[in-house]
């Protein structure tokens, strides 16, 4: 058993911000000798969870990828938000949607809409980029600095120096604060404010309020920022009980 718990000891060490490790660093951490650290590697190795990368660096393996995925995808965003969502429209008369990341993009998962529907481009399956709109900048703004700047090499090419400095800077603040808000980003005239959803150490998904700009006036936008940090700690606390 003291075996067992040392190899998933090591395999829970990497992370987003610590994505390899070392014979000597596995050693190192758990206080075992080299050659019992090579053992436990080599194990996980036979079991398709890491690859040596190149001599001595090891990586999770895309079997570990899929495990992710799958853990993922049975948090039901969509049925655990809905009630929370509900509220949110009953106080506000605004749109509440839940977004997640799937890859590089946000896709919304759900949406509650007041009486009176708005006309926004994030509907319920819409896919839509990282940078652009509160809830998805909340989803970027969870990755690594490392992580953000390749998006914003590979996707935002076309902004200018000036252009991208501000929006590294929104990122940076947005993963800083917990919240983000937009206007006209998405759809014109439209205001949007939204908090990240986490499960555990992880952000899962965004969950938003979004309202015309004219009936969103200073009191109501600060009424929109305080409930929405409600609702994600809320929905945060019903995904660990689920």
């Amino acid at each position: 058993m003291s075996s067992a718990r040392r190899v998933l000891q090591i395999l829970l060490q990497f992370s987003e911000d610590h994505s390899e490790t070392t014979v000597e660093e596995v050693a190192q951490l758990h206080a075992i000798s080299l050659p019992s650290a090579h053992r436990y590697l080599a194990l996980l190795r036979e079991m398709y969870l890491v690859e040596e990368r190149m001599r001595g660096v090891y990586v999770l393996s895309p079997q570990v990828l899929r495990l992710s995925s799958a853990a993922e995808r049975s948090l039901n965003l969509a049925t655990t938000s809905r009630p929370i969502l509900q509220s949110l429209v009953a106080e506000t008369q605004s749109t509440a949607l839940i977004v997640k990341r799937i890859r590089d993009a946000a896709v919304c998962v759900a949406a509650v809409q007041p009486n009176e529907s708005l006309a926004i481009s994030f509907q319920p399956g819409h896919v839509m980029p990282l940078h652009r709109g509160a809830a998805a900048k909340v989803l970027l703004a969870a990755w690594t600095p490392l992580k953000r700047a390749e998006y914003l090499e590979n996707h935002c090419a076309e902004m200018g120096t000036r252009q991208l400095r501000a929006l590294e800077k929104e990122l940076a603040a947005i993963s800083e604060q917990g919240i983000a808000e937009s206007e006209s980003e998405v759809d014109s005239g439209i205001y949007a404010v939204a908090a990240p959803v986490s499960f555990g150490n992880q952000i899962v998904g965004a969950i938003s309020l979004v309202a015309p700009s004219f009936a969103a006036g200073p009191r109501q936008r600060a009424k929109m920022r305080k409930l929405v940090l409600s609702a994600s700690t809320d929905v945060s606390r019903l995904l660990l009980t689920d």
